[in-house]
C-alpha cells in the first residue's frame, strides 16, 4: 500500500471468500458463494436475482443497472456480529486442544444462524483447525446483534474433552468498551495483558460441585469394582468401600481441602474447615450430576485431565488444578515433540522454553516451571499424548514447590430461604431415612455424627411420641386416595378420626385401628363381585397398613420402630459373628450368590459399625431415659444384641446387657413402698413397739436395699428412723460378732438427732485380728443377727471391747448436710469411751491394719514423711457419717477432696486422741445408691480409694485383704451387688514393668437359712448361676476399660452367706455343670479363676463347716476343681485351708489369709500362647492325658464294668545335651531354652491297656522366639523323629510356629560407620559401611565379621565391613539348611512310622512343608498354612489384595484342596482326634492291628440298603435313620460310630476315612453316587481370575479324586492297616481339561499305591454299584494278588463297558433287525408274503409294512439288546472268569468281611514268621504251608474248614494263645532247618573254614553232647570202612 507522504506498507492479500461471508450475506441478502459461482458461468451481475434485489431493482426483469450511478445505494439491513467457536483455552493463551464432543447442542433462531464442523460423539484430532464452529447474530442495530449473540452463545452446549473460547466472548461482548465501540487494534492484546477471564462460577460453588463429581466418581467406581470383584469371587478388604472422601482442589493459587461424604443414595455432606454444607445429587444418563445446594440445583459436568478438572456449571467453566510435581514435565496436550531447546543434562531457568511441539498446526513452546538440570525421556519427533512425561527436572532448590495459600474459611452461612414447617410425619419420615442410611453405613464423619445422631433421636423418638401422628399420616394416605374410596367408608373413617382429634390429650384415648380395620372388613363383606373387593382392598392397602402399625396404640408403633431399628443392625453383625472376616464374606456370598449388590451392602454396613454402634447406643440410653418401661418389653432382641461377641460390637452387647440388668431389678419406688410398708408394719398401733421377725427380712433380703434404706434415715416416724439405721447396721456387719447396739440422741430439743452406738467382735478368721490373742469363739458365736433389734445390749462381761483389741466400738448417724455434721462433730465423739480404755495394751503397728496396699503404692504423691506416727495404741472406733449432697454436678473427686480437706485439717488430732480407727462417710442423694469415701487413721486419714463406694464392713466378706499383692482400681457396675476391681500387679519397679493385669469380680449372696436338702440344692444351683451370670455382665462392663485387653486369669469370688445343707461331694458336680454351661463365654471374658465360699452343714443337726470351692481353668481346656474346709490352726490361731477328701490342693495347708500371687512365669508364657491363638506348649502333655481319660469314657460307654486306670499316661521330655545327643530330662514346665519342645510318651490306651503304646511328640513353643526354626531347633526335632523311627513308634508334630528364623548382627548394630559420599549432604549416597580400629578390635574376637582395612584423608584408617558373620548361629542361611534336613527327615519318617501334624495358630514357610510332607494334617479353625503371610504379599504386590493369613492358608483354602484332613474348633479337639487316629494304627511299625471287642455285634445284619437312585455313600458306612420312623436306625457296614472321614472337603466323589469292622481297623474308600460341586476360588491377587464352580458326575475318577484315592491308599499302607474299597465306579474322567489335569497320572498312582500294599485289600461291589473299563483295572486283585480280593453282591454289576456303550458297538440295529426277524412271528409272516410277491408293487406293500413291523418292535428290541449286554455284566459271569472270588450278599456281608478280614490278618501275621526263617518262600507258598499244618492239626476229616473263614480265625487265635501249639512247634523246626541250611550253604561256598567251624562248635558243646557227636563219628567210621 502506497500512501500520499511517499510511505508504502506490504499487506497480506487473501482475495477469497472469507469465513465470515454470512456477516455480509445477513445484512446484504445476497448469496455470496452463489453470486460467485453465477459470475464465473459468465452471467452478468445485472442478471443475478440477489444482486438486483441488493440495489432494489425488480428481480424478474433483466435491464442492465449502472451501479456507478445507481438510484438506489446498497444500505446494510441491521448489523451482524460473528463469533469463531475454537477449542482454545483462554486462561492459557488461547492454546489449542484436542479431544472428542459429548454434547453440542445449538439452536439456529430468526436472528441467529451457525454451523459446526463436529456432532456430539466426534472430535478433533491434534493436526486439525482449532475452530470448528461460526456463531452469527443478527440486529435492528449493534446493540441489538450483541444482545442476540450473548444469549445465543448462553444457550450454546458444548462439552467434551477440550476448553472453548464461547464463555470468553460473552465477557468479550458484555465488556463496557465492545458495548461502546470504542475498540481497537490493541484491545484484545490489553485484556489478555490484564489476565481478563471470563465469567467464572463462585469459586465456593465450584468446590462443592468439583468434590462432588469427584467423590461419588470415586465411591461408585469404588462399589462397583468392589462388587465385581465378590462377582468373580474375589475377596477385598472392606477398607476399600469408604463413604468419605478427601478432596483438595487448587483454584487461582488458593487450595480447598474439603471432605465429601455420602450420607445416601443421594445425599452428601461436605466438610469445609469444620463447617458443613448438604447436597443433594441425582447423576443423569449422559453424566449430568443434578446438584441442589441451598434450595438451587445446577447441572453440571466434570472433565478429569492429567493435571486438572473441569467443571461446567450451567454455562460457567472452572478450571481446579491438580497439586503438580515440578520435577515432572509433561505435555499439556497431544502432539509431535518438534525439538528441544535446552541440551539434554543441561540447566534451565525457571519459565525458559525447553521444548517445542506441534499442537493442530501450530507450533507451542514448553516452558520449565522451576530451575533445575532437565534430563530428556522423549527423542525429538515423538509423538506424545496428554500429559506423557517428556523430561524430568532436578531442582535447584528442592523447596521450590509450589507454594499455596491455603483457604482457610468456612462455608458462608446458608441462605435465609423461608422454608415451611414440616408436617409431624414428614418429621418422622426424614428422622427414619437417616437412622436407615446410617445404619446401611452411610455416616458422616466425627464429630458431626454423633450431633447428628443425637438431634436425630431425639426428634425420631418425641415425634412417635406425638399421639397426632397416626392422625396425619392417615390424613395423608386418604388424601392420596381420595375420590377412590366409597363415599361411606371415608365418612365412616373420618369420623373415627375427628373423635380420636377431639379427645387426643386424654390420657385413656387410642388410636382407633381397629374401629378402622372393622369399616374396611363390614364394607368388603358387602361386595359381591371379586373384582370388585380387589379394586377396594387396592385402594384401602394402604390405610390397613397403617391401622396395622398402631394396632397396639402410639407406643406399639414406637416399639415395633425401635425394634425395627436394633433389627436391622443386629441383622447386619450377626452375619460376622463367625470367624474371619474373609471366612464370613465367603459364606455371604454363598447366600447371596445371585445378587452380590446384597453382600457389598452388608459389607459396608459393617464396615461403618463403630458410628452404628454409636447410633444405637443413643437410642438405647434415650430408651432408658425416657421410656424405661419398653426395655422390658424389648429384652428378647436386646438379649440377641448381647450374643454379639466380636470386639467391635462388644460396647453395644455391653449397653444392651447393662440395660437387661437394670429392666430386671423392680424400680426404685416399688422397692422404697416395700421397705416402708415392711417398716410400718412393724410398729404395732401405738408406733412404740417393734416385730423384730418383720424387719429380718430386709437383712436378709438378696435385693440391693442400700439405695432405698438411706431414704428412711430422714422418715418422720423417730422409730422408723431407728430401725433404718438398725437394719442397715447389722445387714452390713452381718459377718461379724455383732454384740452390742444402743440408740442415743444428740443435739437440743426440738433438733434431736438419732445416733446409733454398736460394739462387735472381729471373726476369728479376720486379717486384722491380734495373734495370740485369747480365743473367744464362742463368745462370737453366741451373737446371733436374729436376737434382739433396737437398743439390744447383751450383759455379758467377757463381751467388754476394753479388754479385747479385736473389738470394735462403732457410731452412726445421718444429717441433712455436711454442715450440719461438722456442727454435731463434738456431740459425736462424745460418744465414744475414753481412748485407750482402761487396761488397753500398747502394740507394734507395723504389722497391724492389714489392707490392700500401703500408702505410698495407693496414693503415689504420699511420701513416707507425710504420715503423722501413729499412736501408741491401735485406733478401736468407727464413724459412720451419712449426709445429704444436693449438688449434682460434684464428681467423685470434687466430693472427695472436700472430705479430704476436712479429715486432715484440724479435726485430725481429735479423731486420733478419741481412737478413731475408720470414718465412713456415706454421700446420700435422691433414688441413688450411697457414694462411700473411707479414711483411714493408718494412712492419716487420707481416703482409701479401693473402698471407695464400698461399705468397708462388706471388705471382710468380699476378702478385699487377699488382693493385696495387687494394685486396684474399682471399676463401677450398674449391678450395685457386684463389685469389680482392676488389678495391676504390684512391682519393684513401678508401673511401667507391670505385665499382669486381672479384673476381680466379688459378690456376697445373701438369703435366710434353708432347711431342707431339696431347697438347698435348688438354692445352690439357681443363686449361683443367677450370680454368675450378673458377676459376668458386669465383667463385660469391665471390657470398656482401656487396660481390658491386658487382662488375664480373671477371677469371680462369689460369698454365699447362708448355710446350706447338703453333701460337699455333690457340690463339684453342680460347679462344674454351672461352669461349663458358660464356658464359652468365661473363656471369652478370660475368667479362668473362680472361688465359691460357703457354709454347708452336713444334716440339719450338724454344725455348718466352712467351705470353700477353688475352680482353675488356665489351659482353657480341663477344668480344676478343688474343695477346702477352713478349719482352725490350734497352735496359731490362723484359720487355715484343708482339702476335702483325698485330692490335695494347692492351697491345702495355707492361710485363708493367703493373698493371690501374681502371673508366674508359665502363667506370662501361656497368656502368651493363648493371645497367639494357640495352647502354651508345656499344656499339651495335660491335653493329651485329659483327651485319653475322655477316650476311655467314650469306650467304656457301652462297657459294663470298665475302668480307665489310675495312671494313664507316663512322659518324660526329651532334651538335647551340650553334644546334640538327646536324653530324657523331667525338667520344670518352661526351662526350655529353644523353641521346640519334644517329649517321648507311654499312652495307656484303650487298644493297648496292658503294656500302652509309645510315641514321640515334638512341638514349636510360639513363646519362645515366636516359634521360629534355627540351628538348635532343627536338631532337636532332627534327633526325635529319627528316635521315632529307630523304635517305630508314631511321631506326633504340633505345628504354631513363624517358619525360619531372621536375624541380624545384634553385636555389629550399635557399632558401624558410614562412608558418605558427601558427609554434609546424605541424601546423595553413602559408599560402604565400616567399623572404627577399636570397634574392629573389640569384634574381632567374636570372628562376626570380615573387614577390609581402609584409609583416607576424611576418616583416616577404617575397616571397611565386607561380610558379616555374626556372633550367634541361627540367623541367616544356616536355619535354611536345618529346615532342610528336618524336611528330609519328615519325608522319610512318613514312609518308616505314622506321622501325624496338628496345625494351630499357624505354621508358615518350612513349617508349612513339614505338616504336608507328614501327609496327615489336622488343621485348627482359624489358624493357617502358609508360604509367605498376607502382609508381605500385599507389600509385593504393591496393593491391598489379602485381608488376613487365613484367606491364604486358612481351613477354607487347606482342607478342600486336601492339605489338612480334618478340621477341629480347639487344640483339645485336635488332640482327641490325633488319639482317635491312633486307635486303627497297629502301636509300632511291624505290629498286628489293635482289634478290640465290639459293643456292636458282628453277626448282625447290614439294615441300610443301597438304592439305584444316587444317595449319600456314608449312609451304608455307618448307617441312617429310618425316614419313615425317625425313632428307628438302619445299621450301616462297620460298627456304629466308628467311621472317620477324612479329607471330606476335597475331591468328593471319592469318601475316604478309617473305621471299625466288628472290632478290626480299616481303611475305607468308598464312592459318592451323587452330583457333587468343586468350587475353584478366584485369586483377589489376579484382577482378571474368576471364582468357578465346576460340576463332577458321580461314580467317576476325577483327577483329584484320583489323586485323593491314591492318597488315602498310600497312607493306609504306611498305617499298616487292612483295606476295604466299596467299588462303584464307571471309569475315569478322559475329556481334555482332566487330560490335562494328569488324571491318567493320578490314575496310575492308584496301581502303585495297590502293588505296595502289604495289608489284605477287599473290594466289594455293592449293590446296584458297577465297576467298568479302567475303574476295574486298577483296583483288580491281579495287581497284587498276594493282598488282594474281589467280591460283589448279587445286585451288582461289572463289565468294559455299560450296556448302552456295549449295545451301541457290538449289538448295532443290522443285528436287531435279524433278531427281530428270527423271533418275531409277524415279521416272519411278513418275510413270507415277501416272497411270494410277484409284482414290484406288492413287494413295495410289502415291505413298507416290515418297516413298520420293524420300527414298532425296535424300542422294545433295544431294551432286549440291553438286557442281553447285561447278562454278561452279573457276578455270576464274574465268579465264573475267576475275576471274584465269592458273591457275597449285602445283607451278610458285615459278617463274612469281618471273618473274612480277620483271618486274612491273622494269616499275615503268620506268614511274617515264616518269611522271617524262610524268606525264600512266596506268599502262596507260606498259605500252602499253614494249610498243611492245619489239616495235620485237625485231622483230614476236618480238612473242609480250611475254607471256613469263622473256623479259622477260632484255630489261628487258639495257636496264638497257647504257649506250645503246633504252629509255635512247626515255626522252630523252620527256624532250624533254617539255621542248618544256612550254615550248610556257608560251608559249601568256603570249604576250607570246615574244619575250624567244626572245632568252634564242638567247644561249645556239653559233655554229653559231645559223647553223643564221638559216637556218631566212630558209627559214621564204621559204616565207611
Amino acid at each position: 500500500m502506497f500512501v500520499t507522504d511517499d510511505r508504502f506498507y506490504f499487506l497480506e492479500l487473501n482475495p477469497r471468500l472469507q469465513v465470515e461471508h454470512p456477516c455480509t450475506e445477513m445484512v446484504a441478502d445476497v448469496n455470496l458463494p452463489a453470486a460467485q459461482l453465477q459470475i464465473a458461468m459468465g452471467i452478468p451481475l445485472h442478471r443475478i436475482k440477489d444482486i438486483r434485489a441488493l440495489y432494489q431493482h425488480e428481480s424478474w426483469t433483466n435491464n442492465p443497472i449502472d451501479f456507478d450511478n445507481s438510484f438506489a445505494i446498497p444500505n446494510p439491513k441491521g448489523h451482524v456480529i460473528a463469533c469463531r467457536i475454537t477449542s482454545e483455552n483462554p486462561d492459557e493463551g488461547f492454546k489449542p486442544s484436542s479431544g472428542t464432543v459429548q454434547e453440542l447442542n445449538f439452536r439456529s433462531t430468526k436472528n441467529v444462524w451457525g454451523y459446526f464442523s463436529v456432532a456430539a460423539s466426534g472430535g478433533l484430532h491434534e493436526f486439525a483447525d482449532s475452530q470448528f464452529g461460526h456463531c452469527f447474530a443478527w440486529g435492528e442495530d449493534r446493540e441489538d446483534a450483541r444482545e442476540n449473540m450473548v444469549v445465543a452463545l448462553k444457550d450454546l452446549c458444548i462439552r467434551g474433552d477440550f476448553r472453548t473460547t464461547v464463555e470468553y466472548l460473552v465477557t468479550l461482548l458484555e465488556t463496557e468498551t465492545f458495548q461502546n465501540n470504542d475498540v481497537d487494534t490493541g484491545w484484545l492484546d490489553r485484556l489478555i495483558s490484564e489476565k481478563v477471564q471470563a465469567e467464572k462460577p463462585d469459586a465456593l460453588l465450584g468446590v462443592i460441585c468439583a468434590g462432588l463429581h469427584i467423590a461419588d466418581t470415586t465411591i461408585t467406581n469404588a462399589f462397583q469394582t468392589f462388587q465385581n470383584s465378590l462377582e468373580r469371587g474375589q475377596v477385598l478388604p472392606a477398607s476399600t468401600l469408604n463413604n468419605s472422601i478427601d478432596v483438595e482442589l487448587i483454584y487461582d493459587g488458593v487450595k480447598y481441602a474439603v471432605q465429601v461424604t455420602k450420607m445416601g443414595i443421594t445425599n452428601y455432606l461436605l466438610v469445609l474447615n469444620n463447617s458443613t454444607k448438604e447436597a443433594e445429587v441425582h447423576r443423569l444418563k449422559d453424566g449430568c450430576l443434578l446438584i441442589s445446594v441451598e434450595g438451587a440445583s445446577h447441572s453440571t459436568y466434570m472433565k478429569e485431565e492429567v493435571d486438572r478438572y473441569r467443571i461446567i456449571i450451567g454455562n460457567k467453566t472452572c478450571v481446579f488444578e491438580k497439586e503438580d510435581d515440578p520435577t515432572l514435565m509433561r505435555a499439556p496436550s497431544a502432539g509431535k515433540l518438534l525439538n528441544y531447546v535446552i541440551e539434554d543434562g543441561g540447566r534451565v531457568i525457571r519459565n525458559q522454553p525447553y521444548a517445542e511441539i506441534e499442537v493442530m498446526k501450530m507450533v507451542m513452546t514448553l516452558s520449565a516451571s522451576e530451575s533445575g538440570t532437565i534430563t530428556y525421556i522423549k527423542r525429538a519427533g515423538a509423538v506424545l499424548d496428554c500429559g506423557a512425561v517428556i523430561a524430568k527436572l532436578e531442582l535447584d532448590d528442592p523447596n521450590r514447590a509450589k507454594n499455596l495459600e491455603v483457604f482457610r474459611d468456612p462455608f458462608p452461612p446458608n441462605v435465609d430461604v423461608p422454608q415451611q414447617v414440616d408436617k409431624l410425619n414428614h418429621v418422622v419420615q426424614k428422622c427414619r431415612a437417616a437412622v436407615d442410611q446410617a445404619l446401611a453405613g452411610y455416616a458422616s464423619p466425627e464429630p458431626y455424627f454423633a450431633r447428628a445422631t443425637q438431634d436425630t433421636i431425639e426428634t425420631l423418638m418425641r415425634s412417635l411420641r406425638d399421639p397426632h401422628l397416626p392422625l396425619l399420616e392417615l390424613h395423608e394416605v386418604i388424601s392420596s386416595v381420595f375420590g377412590r374410596l366409597p363415599q361411606a367408608v371415608e365418612r365412616a373413617i373420618r369420623g373415627q378420626l375427628q373423635h380420636y382429634a377431639s379427645n387426643i390429650t386424654s390420657v385413656l384415648c387410642q388410636f382407633p385401628s381397629q374401629p378402622i380395620a372393622n369399616i374396611i372388613d363390614s364394607y368388603a363383606a358387602t361386595l359381591q363381585k371379586r373384582s370388585d373387593r380387589d379394586v377396594f382392598f387396592l385402594n384401602t392397602q394402604a390405610i390397613v397398613q397403617l391401622v396395622q402399625r398402631y394396632r397396639n396404640g402410639v407406643r406399639g408403633h414406637l416399639k415395633s420402630v425401635i425394634q425395627e431399628v436394633l433389627k436391622k443392625y443386629l441383622d447386619v453383625e450377626m452375619m460376622f459373628q463367625h470367624g474371619h472376616y474373609d471366612k464370613c464374606v465367603s459364606k455371604l456370598m454363598e447366600k447371596h450368590k445371585n445378587d452380590m449388590s446384597e453382600v457389598v451392602a452388608a459389607i459396608f454396613s459393617h464396615g461403618q459399625v463403630q458410628k452404628k454402634n454409636v447410633l444405637i447406643i443413643t437410642l438405647i440410653d434415650h430408651l432408658v431415659s425416657h421410656e424405661p418401661g419398653l426395655a422390658d418389653e424389648l429384652s428378647p432382641i436386646l438379649n440377641e444384641l448381647t450374643t454379639l461377641g466380636k470386639s467391635e460390637n462388644a460396647k453395644v452387647a455391653l449397653k444392651a446387657r447393662q440395660v437387661l440388668i437394670s429392666a430386671h431389678q423392680p424400680s426404685y419406688e416399688l422397692r422404697r413402698n416395700q421397705v416402708e410398708s415392711i417398716f410400718l408394719s412393724a410398729i404395732d398401733m401405738y408406733g412404740r413397739n417393734f416385730h423384730p421377725e418383720y424387719l429380718q427380712k430386709l437383712i436378709d433380703s438378696e435385693t440391693s436395699i442400700f439405695d432405698v434404706l438411706h431414704d428412711f434415715f430422714f422418715h418422720m416416724n423417730t422409730i422408723v428412723r431407728m430401725a433404718s439405721y438398725e437394719v442397715y447396721i447389722r445387714r452390713a456387719y452381718i459377718a461379724y460378732g455383732l454384740y452390742c447396739l444402743q440408740h442415743r440422741t444428740i443435739g437440743h430439743r426440738g433438733a434431736e438427732n438419732r445416733v446409733l452406738q454398736f460394739q462387735f467382735n472381729l471373726p476369728s478368721s479376720h486379717p486384722n485380728r491380734i495373734m495370740g490373742e485369747p480365743n473367744h469363739g464362742s463368745i462370737a458365736q453366741k451373737a446371733d443377727h436374729n436376737g434382739p433389734l433396737i437398743g439390744a445390749l447383751l450383759d455379758d462381761p467377757a463381751l467388754d471391747p476394753n479388754t479385747h483389741c479385736c473389738s470394735r466400738f462403732g457410731v452412726m448417724a445421718a444429717f441433712n448436710d455436711f454442715e450440719e455434721y461438722k456442727n454435731s462433730f463434738d456431740k459425736l465423739l462424745a460418744l465414744y469411751p475414753a481412748f485407750p480404755p482402761e487396761g488397753h495394751i500398747g502394740h507394734d503397728h507395723s504389722g497391724l491394719f492389714q489392707t490392700i496396699e500401703d500408702p505410698q503404692s495407693r496414693r503415689g504423691s504420699l511420701a513416707a514423711g507425710d504420715l503423722d506416727p501413729l499412736p501408741e495404741h491401735e485406733p478401736i472406733h468407727i464413724l459412720n457419717v451419712a449426709f445429704k449432697h444436693l449438688s449434682l454436678t460434684d464428681d467423685d473427686e470434687t466430693i472427695s477432696r472436700m472430705l479430704e480437706d476436712y479429715c486432715t485439717s484440724d479435726v485430725k488430732q481429735t479423731l486420733l486422741q478419741k481412737g478413731i480407727r475408720r470414718i465412713t462417710f456415706l454421700v446420700l442423694r435422691a433414688q441413688m445408691y450411697p457414694k462411700y469415701f473411707s479414711f483411714r487413721a493408718k494412712d492419716g486419714f487420707l481416703e482409701d480409694k479401693i473402698y471407695r463406694h464400698l461399705e468397708p464392713a462388706l471388705a471382710f466378706q468380699l476378702e478385699i485383704n487377699r488382693l493385696r499383692t495387687y494394685s486396684l482400681e474399682a471399676i463401677p457396675t450398674p449391678n450395685n451387688k457386684i463389685y469389680l476391681y482392676l488389678g495391676s500387679a504390684k512391682t519393684d519397679r513401678g508401673d511401667l514393668n507391670v505385665t499382669d493385669y486381672r479384673f476381680f469380680v466379688r459378690s456376697i449372696i445373701r438369703h435366710s437359712d434353708l432347711v431342707t436338702k431339696e431347697a438347698s440344692v435348688e438354692f445352690l444351683q439357681t443363686e449361683g448361676e443367677r450370680v454368675l451370670l450378673e458377676a459376668m455382665d458386669a465383667l463385660e462392663v469391665g471390657f470398656s476399660h482401656p487396660l481390658a485387653q491386658k487382662t488375664d486369669c480373671n477371677q469371680i469370688f462369689l460369698n454365699f452367706v447362708p448355710t446350706v445343707i447338703m453333701d460337699p461331694n455333690k457340690i463339684e458336680e453342680h460347679v462344674r455343670g454351672m461352669i461349663m454351661r458358660y464356658g464359652s463365654r468365661l473363656w471369652k471374658l478370660r475368667v479362668l479363676e473362680a472361688e465359691l465360699k460357703i457354709n454347708i452343714r452336713l444334716s440339719a443337726n450338724e454344725e455348718a463347716i466352712p467351705i470353700r470351692i477353688s475352680v482353675n481353668n488356665e489351659s482353657g481346656y480341663y477344668l480344676d476343681l478343688h474343695l477346702y474346709k477352713e478349719v482352725k490352726d490350734s497352735r496359731s490361731g490362723h484359720t487355715k485351708f484343708e482339702s476335702w477328701g483325698l485330692k490335695q490342693g494347692f492351697l491345702h495347708g495355707r492361710s485363708t489369709d493367703t493373698p493371690y500371687m501374681t502371673k508366674n512365669y508359665l502363667q506370662q508364657k501361656r497368656f502368651s500362647a493363648q493371645t497367639n491363638g494357640t495352647t502354651y506348649v508345656y499344656d499339651f502333655p495335660e491335653m493329651f492325658r485329659q483327651a485319653l481319660l475322655k477316650q476311655w469314657r467314650e469306650f467304656n460307654d457301652g462297657r459294663a464294668g470298665r475302668e480307665a486306670p489310675l495312671q494313664v499316661m507316663d512322659c518324660v521330655e526329651l532334651v538335647l545335651d551340650a553334644h546334640d545327643n538327646l536324653y530324657e530330662n523331667n525338667r520344670l514346665p518352661g526351662e526350655n531354652n529353644i523353641a521346640m519342645v519334644a517329649w517321648r510318651m507311654v499312652l495307656t490306651t484303650p487298644q493297648y491297656p496292658a503294656e500302652g503304646r509309645e510315641l514321640i511328640v515334638i512341638a514349636n513353643d510360639i513363646t519362645n522366639k515366636i516359634g521360629s526354626f534355627g540351628p538348635r531347633e532343627d536338631v532337636l526335632f532332627l534327633k526325635a523323629s529319627e528316635l521315632a523311627r529307630s523304635k517305630g513308634i508314631p511321631r506326633i508334630y504340633l505345628a504354631a510356629n513363624s517358619g525360619a528364623r531372621i536375624g541380624l548382627a545384634e553385636e555389629i548394630k550399635p557399632l558401624f560407620k558410614i562412608a558418605w559420599e558427601d558427609p554434609s549432604e546424605p541424601e546423595k549416597g553413602f559408599k560402604y559401611l565400616y567399623l572404627t580400629p577399636d570397634d574392629c578390635k573389640k569384634l574381632s574376637l567374636t570372628n562376626s565379621v570380615r573387614t577390609e582395612l581402609m584409609e583416607n584423608d576424611t576418616l583416616g584408617p577404617h575397616y571397611r565391613i565386607m561380610d558379616i558373620y555374626g556372633k550367634e548361629n541361627g540367623i541367616g542361611v544356616e536355619n535354611l539348611r536345618g529346615s532342610a534336613a528336618i524336611a528330609g527327615e519328615t519325608s522319610r519318617a512318613y514312609d518308616s512310622v505314622v506321622t501325624i501334624s496338628l496345625v494351630s495358630c499357624r505354621s508358615i514357610g518350612i513349617g508349612a512343608y513339614l505338616v504336608r510332607l507328614g501327609q496327615r494334617v489336622i488343621q485348627v479353625e482359624n489358624s493357617h498354612i502358609i508360604l509367605t503371610g498376607a502382609h508381605a504379599l500385599n507389600k509385593l504386590l504393591g496393593k491391598e489384595v489379602y485381608t488376613s493369613n487365613n484367606q491364604l492358608g486358612g481351613p477354607q483354602i487347606m482342607f478342600a484342596n486336601g492339605v489338612s484332613h480334618i478340621t477341629v474348633p480347639n487344640d483339645f479337639e485336635g488332640i482327641f482326634n490325633i488319639l482317635n487316629w491312633l486307635s486303627f494304627m497297629p502301636k509300632e511299625r511291624g505290629a498286628m492291628v489293635p482289634i478290640i471287642t465290639p459293643v456292636d455285634p458282628v453277626d448282625r445284619d447290614v439294615e441300610y440298603v443301597p438304592t439305584k437312585a444316587p444317595y449319600d455313600p456314608r449312609w451304608f458306612l455307618c448307617g441312617k435313620r429310618d425316614e419313615n420312623d425317625y425313632e428307628k436306625w438302619l445299621n450301616g457296614f462297620f460298627d456304629r460310630g466308628s467311621f472317620r472321614e477324612i479329607m471330606a472337603s476335597w475331591a468328593q466323589t471319592v469318601v475316604c476315612g478309617r473305621a471299625r469292622l466288628g472290632g478290626i481297623p480299616v481303611g475305607v474308600i468308598a464312592v459318592e453316587t451323587r452330583t457333587v460341586e468343586l468350587n475353584v476360588p478366584a485369586d483377589p491377587a489376579n484382577f482378571d481370575s474368576e471364582a468357578k464352580v465346576i460340576q463332577q458326575a458321580g461314580q467317576v475318577w476325577y483327577p483329584d479324586s484320583a489323586y485323593k484315592t491314591a492318597q488315602a491308599i498310600q497312607d493306609f499302607n504306611h498305617e499298616e492297616l487292612p483295606l476295604i474299597i466299596f467299588a462303584n465306579w464307571r471309569g475315569f474322567s478322559g475329556g481334555m481339561k482332566d487330560m490335562y489335569d494328569q488324571v491318567l497320572k493320578f490314575g496310575a498312582y492308584i496301581v502303585d499305591g495297590l502293588t505296595s500294599y502289604r495289608q489284605p485289600v477287599l473290594v466289594y461291589i455293592p449293590p446296584f454299584a458297577e465297576l467298568r473299563g479302567g475303574a476295574w483295572v486298577v483296583v483288580d486283585p491281579s495287581i497284587n494278588s498276594d493282598f488282594m480280593e474281589m467280591y460283589a453282591d448279587p445286585d451288582s454289576r461289572g463289565g468294559v463297558l455299560e450296556p448302552e456303550g456295549t449295545v451301541e458297538i457290538r449289538y448295532r440295529k443290522k443285528e436287531l433287525l435279524s433278531a427281530m426277524h428270527r423271533l418275531d412271528q409277524r415279521c416272519m409272516d411278513l418275510d413270507a408274503d415277501l416272497g411270494k410277491a410277484q409284482t414290484k408293487s406288492e413287494r413295495d406293500k410289502v415291505e413298507e409294512r416290515i418297516r413298520n413291523r420293524e420300527q414298532d418292535l425296535l424300542p422294545m428290541y433295544h431294551q432286549v439288546a440291553l438286557k442281553f449286554a447285561d447278562l454278561h455284566d452279573r457276578p455270576g459271569r464274574m465268579i465264573e472268569k475267576g475275576v471274584i472270588l465269592e458273591i457275597v450278599n449285602w445283607k451278610a456281608s458285615r459278617r463274612f468281611f469281618h471273618y473274612r478280614l480277620h483271618r486274612l490278618i491273622l494269616e499275615n501275621e503268620m506268614r511274617k514268621q515264616i518269611s522271617e526263617m524262610t524268606p525264600s518262600l512266596t506268599v502262596g507258598q507260606n498259605r500252602s504251608m499253614l494249610r498243611r499244618w492245619f489239616i495235620e492239626a485237625v485231622g483230614a476229616p476236618r480238612a473242609h474248614e480250611w475254607d471256613n473263614n469263622q473256623s479259622m480265625v477260632k484255630w489261628y487265635l487258639e495257636q496264638q494263645a497257647a504257649h506250645h501249639s503246633l504252629f509255635s512247634e512247626n515255626l522252630l523246626t523252620l527256624q532250624r532247618d533254617a539255621a542248618l541250611h544256612t550254615m550248610q550253604t556257608v560251608l559249601d561256598e568256603n570249604p576250607e573254614v570246615a574244619f575250624e567251624s567244626a572245632r568252634s562248635i564242638i567247644t561249645r558243646l556239653n559233655a554229653a553232647q559231645k559223647a553223643e557227636l564221638t559216637k556218631l563219628l566212630n558209627e559214621m567210621d564204621t559204616d565207611s570202612s
